[in-house]
């Protein structure tokens, strides 16, 4: 049951004493009570593709905010492989614009691997795009500089919409959900939202906690779920890797943030000798999180219902820190960004 590569199946195995999967459980409720007390709605730490401990509404379906983009990344890689989706591939190739005032002729020369790292250099007017403010449009050529840009998300969905043939939601469904034998999903929990200031609607999709928690396990074990590998494992190694530097020891790679946290040592001898390992995350609105720790085979997730209402930046960190020094392996470096 402790193996590296179990996978939950029509429901999770819950482990019944997390002390035996090396977490403290008087140390898990203590994280818990805080998580109550500062708008968080449900939370899901799995080892080696078994339950450790779970709280709150684990099968309520919300929404995942920009937690989605890192699972269109997943698909997107799916179709890589099969040649379907060229990340060299530019706008104009693509037949992409939008509307008044269109895209410039080097604006369309973004890569969809630009859109992926939310390097487009474009700064039109975007769906569900949040309050920072963009830079001057023109200011940036394509592939040069940073920002969380949703309207090079959005457009990655009416791309690969285009491309396949199949509405997203529908191919989601066949290439990803269905595989993990996802329990509360369905394909009408992807739906859009448009403005008129742009031809290319958000995707938008809800899902539960142990749905996501699903996806997690699929890229702890690079892709592979039983015997199919659903996402190639290049793509898993290649999307969760920082192609942007943003400091402090993150980084954003294809749709997915990166850290790194640090190892406890295993006697105040060793505290010196502290190893530094990486993770990955999907981030959204509200501090909702997927998290994957590779070194510890371990994958957090966290939801809040109500965005508006979630936990603050320095909250979360708390949490993080606390449901992780309920484990033996260690604190993270990098605190998690929320998009």
């Amino acid at each position: 049951m402790n193996g590296a590569n179990n996978y939950p199946g029509a429901e999770w195995a819950v482990v019944e004493n997390p002390e035996a999967l090396g977490w403290s459980s008087a140390g898990l409720t203590q994280a818990y009570d805080f998580a109550a007390s500062i708008g968080s709605t449900a939370i899901m730490i799995v080892q080696n593709g078994i339950v450790v401990s779970m709280w709150g509404g684990v099968a309520d379906v919300t929404g995942l905010a920009s937690i989605r983009k890192s699972l269109l990344s997943a698909l997107i890689g799916t179709h890589e492989a099969l040649g379907t989706v060229s990340l060299s591939a530019t706008l104009a190739e693509l037949g992409i614009d939008d509307c008044e005032p269109s895209l410039r002729s080097e604006e369309k020369q973004a890569t969809i691997a630009d859109l992926l790292t939310s390097r487009s250099g474009i700064y039109h007017a975007a769906a569900d795009q949040g309050p920072a403010s963009s830079p001057a449009r023109g200011s940036h050529a394509a592939g040069t500089h940073w920002f969380y840009n949703n309207w090079d998300f959005n457009v990655l969905g009416v791309i690969l919409e285009r491309l396949i043939g199949v509405p997203i939601a529908e191919d989601f469904a066949a290439r990803i959900a269905a595989p993990l034998e996802m329990q509360d999903f369905h394909p009408g929990h992807f739906y859009f939202k448009s403005i008129p200031q742009s031809e290319h609607p958000a995707y938008k999709i809800r899902m539960s906690a142990r749905d996501l928690a699903r996806v997690g396990v699929l890229f702890l074990n690079e892709g592979r779920w039983r015997d199919a590998q659903i996402v190639p494992a290049e793509w898993v190694k290649r999307s969760t890797r920082a192609y942007v530097d943003l400091g402090r020891g993150a980084g954003y790679g294809y749709s997915w943030w990166t850290g790194q946290y640090r190892l406890k040592a295993a006697t105040p001898s060793a505290a010196a000798d502290q190893e530094i390992a990486p993770f990955y995350w999907a981030s959204g609105m509200g501090n909702q999180y997927l998290m994957v720790f590779p070194a510890i085979r371990t994958v957090i997730v966290h939801r809040v219902a109500d965005t508006n209402n979630g936990p603050s930046s320095q909250q979360i960190e708390q949490l993080q820190n606390k449901i992780l020094g309920s484990r033996i392996d260690g604190i993270p470096m990098t605190s998690p960004i929320t998009k």
